[in-house]
């Protein structure tokens, strides 16, 4: 793989210390997902070597929060999660992640991906919400239906 291509590195990449070469670059806030010594580790030795540290801009952010909720995943994605996106598509880098909802946000506006454990997502997905009282369906995700009044929705992937 080129070296001058931005690889955007997700906690997984931290956690497996698995990622391809490249310009290696990460999100401030990545650094709370990480739970153990060695992923802390190699966060701190990427750092001091070759590891940029940005934050993505605003516009950016709506952006990525507009396509996700387009495609179901918004309710599922960490603040993380979307800074990661919106970082990749600015910088049209690769991202690195294990996140199937990452994944699809990313499929869904043409970044590419790959997975630290080689779990990739096959096709895009768009996902709807369902109430499990009344089988209501709508396209975003409520905190109770609006039909019944239930408060146990999930999500089903749109057909």
């Amino acid at each position: 793989m080129q070296t001058d291509v931005w690889i955007i590195l997700d906690s997984c990449a931290f956690l497996t210390q698995k990622h391809p070469e490249g310009r290696l670059v990460t999100i401030p806030d990545i650094e709370k997902e990480l739970v153990n010594k060695q992923s802390i580790q190699y966060h701190s030795n990427l750092k001091e070597h070759n590891l940029d540290i940005v934050e993505p801009n605003k516009a950016s952010e709506k952006w990525i929060k507009n396509k996700a909720d387009t495609t179901g995943d918004l309710d599922v994605l960490s603040n993380v999660d979307q800074k990661i996106l919106a970082l990749a598509y600015e910088l049209k880098g690769i991202i690195v992640s294990d996140d199937f909802a990452i994944q699809n946000v990313a499929l869904y506006i043409g970044i590419d991906f790959v997975s630290c454990s080689g779990n990739e997502i096959g096709e895009l997905r768009k996902w709807n919400y369902k109430c499990s009282a009344c089988n209501h369906i709508e396209d975003n995700k409520d905190n109770e239906c609006r039909i019944c009044g239930s408060t146990d929705i999930f999500r089903i992937k749109s057909k």
